[in-house]
């Protein structure tokens, strides 16, 4: 891949993370579980007050806030997408409680940022998307101190059994077209120098997702029903979004689709 093919590829992704479908299928912290995974997963981490924690793809900055509130850390966020960090540093500044949550626009996959500077770092649903995975993990370990713990959520998915059908804006929001099966995610973490010291299987929460957004697209169908919009075209995204459901429950239930964690730590 050619660096100009790369940075579309990065600027496409940060639009669709950006748009309006983007937030009404996920929400504002975009990955399953929301934010009460986040701070389990912190909890894994053991993210200790005064820490330095990079949330690596930060969004619109939900996460971020909850881990600097929660734990009392410093969090600073790095994303692509300038909209989103505009929204996240407008987000943090009204905040009615204070956290000490920062955000720049920089490259999460390569993180402007001194080596071992940073005593955790936390990656939640974006490793699945990032075009150079093994480069990204050689980055987090470089920015860890000895010591550190990268905290990683992601879609798994076992090689070959996505349907053509997913290959699609729906299934690209939902991140499953570049996802790895768990092994992947493990593998690739050790290569970068990181020693595994957590895998946890947190599936139900796809579950619990496709039913959010089985609800979401029947009130907002409704909500069109009602509304002064007849004959108006929607695009036929709903009806794709309806069929891709359909398609990942069954991806699910051949237990062939999961949501993991994983605490990873560089060596002391």
């Amino acid at each position: 891949m050619t660096p100009s093919e790369e940075a579309q590829i990065k600027n496409c992704c940060a639009d669709l993370y950006q748009s309006e479908i983007a937030r009404l299928i996920l929400g504002e912290t975009l990955h399953p579980g929301g934010l009460r995974l986040t701070h389990r997963l912190g909890r894994l981490m053991g993210i200790q007050p005064g820490d330095w924690v990079v949330d690596l793809a930060s969004g619109r900055g939900a996460s971020a806030m909850a881990l600097a509130r929660a734990f009392k850390c410093r969090v600073l966020g790095l994303e692509y997408g300038a909209e989103a960090v505009a929204d996240a540093r407008r987000g943090a500044g009204e905040a009615a409680v204070p956290a000490e949550a920062h955000f720049a626009r920089a490259d999460a996959e390569s993180p402007p940022l001194k080596d071992s500077i940073a005593n955790g770092a936390i990656c939640e649903c974006s490793m699945s998307i990032f075009t150079d995975k093994s480069k990204t993990l050689r980055e987090v370990a470089r920015v860890l101190r000895p010591g550190g713990k990268l905290g990683l959520s992601d879609v798994t998915l076992e090689p070959n059994c996505l349907p053509p059908e997913l290959d699609s804006q729906v299934g690209r929001i939902l991140c499953l077209t570049d996802a790895l099966n768990p092994d992947g995610y493990t593998g690739l973490m050790e290569q970068a120098g990181l020693v595994l010291s957590l895998r946890e299987d947190a599936s139900g929460e796809v579950v619990n997702l496709l039913n959010e957004l089985e609800t979401k697209l029947e009130a907002f169908s409704a909500w069109q029903g009602v509304g002064e919009k007849s004959g108006a075209d929607d695009g036929g995204w709903q009806d794709q979004a309806r069929s891709a459901l359909l398609l990942i429950r069954e991806v699910v239930a051949r237990r062939e689709l999961g949501y993991w964690l994983f605490v990873a730590e560089k060596p002391r």
